[in-house]
């Protein structure tokens, strides 16, 4: 893709906008750690978040065992640093089960897996072993080593040490590992509860035709899918009437049986907007205008001791603005002791001649054709067009306050860190 040019706002601001740093760090140091736990099986462990460290109460392997199909050899001195040595094959030993002592100068056969047995020292590959007409003796055409491909007890996990981490979230590899210790359930924090709801005379379901003025209600199934993602348990109320005292209801509602509040739009001083009066007349509120685009506003407060967290109405400021702010903040609601997101850094396609007042979180796909990464701009970048981040395979971080040219090394944060 050519080389872009991004446009650059007005740089007439009010300085007392809040960094996104600023509001991610107050985001982060609000989240209340969980208490709550509960016990899983293996089966059902799957995203779930470790509350506290699993210990391995045995050694993995729990014997030396062979690495390789073959033969395993009790060797003495006299048999080191010599060629064409031959041994006679005195057992056969499956995985599975146990061979016969060897004594000095006598073989196994053994298969991968299978421990090895006592006096044997080493295990050579069948493909190096010559096997004689008879089948009772092999021959070995090159100097052999001890330890050859013998797998230690405890060479992958030792008695007593910890596997896996309290906040660790469990990927299947992690269930494999528990699994392989002999642990059948783990235990985890238990789920928090987000309650959402949905204001707007303007809004309409889809399914339904529109009418003049009407928009579809996209923001509801975005966030709902979101936290569903994030291993959430939603409680969804829907679209309500919009009026203050059933916004009053609705937070009521939800405050006694939620972890966390969420709402999209709404929380403007508008006489229409109802879930700044309600969150305030039943705990408190934090409206932050953040240097940011897209996502300016960003509502964080309490209803009760429910944590409520009103997030822009704009589809793409909403979607960016939970990724950015309130993934994290869920996240260590989890217990998950990676709530930060990560970003790498790849070079941007496209030049930015004119320094901007407030950081931007541009919609890009990344474009390997020349070798390393280049971000490649979506055409429009505007707080309404939710086919951007369709199209995008993650979103870049474009510095307040600096100029660049193409080439320049920018964080980049795939659509997998701001989803799961």
């Amino acid at each position: 893709m050519k080389n872009q040019s991004l446009t650059c706002d007005s740089p007439v601001f009010n300085q007392s906008m809040m960094s996104a740093d600023s509001a991610l760090d107050f985001l982060l140091g609000s989240a209340l750690a969980p208490v709550k736990t509960k016990v899983v099986g293996l089966d059902d462990a799957l995203g779930r978040v470790l509350s506290e460290d699993i210990n391995s109460s045995i050694n993995v392997p729990g014997f030396d065992n062979s690495a390789m199909d073959g033969y395993t050899i009790a060797l003495g001195a006299q048999h080191l640093e010599k060629v064409g040595l031959s041994f006679a094959i005195v057992d056969r030993i499956p995985a599975g089960s146990t061979g016969n002592e060897l004594h000095e100068g006598s073989a196994a056969r053994i298969f991968t897996g299978a421990p090895v047995p006592k006096g044997a020292n080493t295990v050579i590959m069948q493909e190096e072993c010559q096997l004689s007409e008879d089948g009772t003796q092999i021959t070995i055409n090159r100097t052999i080593k001890l330890n050859e491909n013998i797998r230690p007890t405890g060479n992958d996990i030792v008695e007593g040490g910890i596997i896996l981490n309290k906040g660790r979230q469990l990927q299947p590899q992690d269930i494999s590992l528990a699994a392989s210790v002999g642990v059948g359930e783990l235990r985890v924090f238990s789920k928090i509860k987000v309650g959402v709801f949905f204001t707007g005379d303007e809004l309409v379901e889809p399914g339904n035709p529109l009418t003049a003025g009407k928009i579809y209600n996209s923001n509801r199934y975005a966030l709902v899918a979101l936290l569903k993602q994030v291993g959430c348990e939603v409680i969804n109320l829907g679209n309500i009437e919009d009026k203050l005292q059933s916004t009053i209801d609705a937070l009521s509602s939800l405050s006694g049986q939620c972890d966390l509040i969420m709402t999209t739009g709404g929380v403007s001083v508008g006489e229409e907007d109802h879930v700044k009066g309600a969150v305030e007349s039943l705990g408190e509120l934090n409206l932050w205008k953040i240097r940011m685009k897209p996502g300016k506003p960003l509502a964080f407060g309490k209803v009760g001791n429910t944590a409520f967290i009103g997030l822009p109405g704009n589809p793409v400021s909403s979607f960016v603005t939970f990724g950015v702010f309130a993934l994290p903040f869920i996240k260590k609601m989890q217990g998950n002791s990676q709530h930060q997101i990560n970003a790498i850094k790849v070079q941007a396609n496209f030049d930015c001649k004119r320094a901007r007042p407030r950081r931007e979180y541009a919609r890009v796909r990344l474009d390997y054709s020349t070798g390393s990464a280049q971000a490649n701009l979506f055409p429009k970048q505007g707080s309404d067009v939710m086919s951007s981040i369709v199209w995008a395979d993650g979103i870049i971080e474009i510095p307040e306050d600096r100029t660049f040219t193409a080439g320049e090394l920018l964080n980049y944060y795939p659509l997998s860190e701001l989803t799961r």
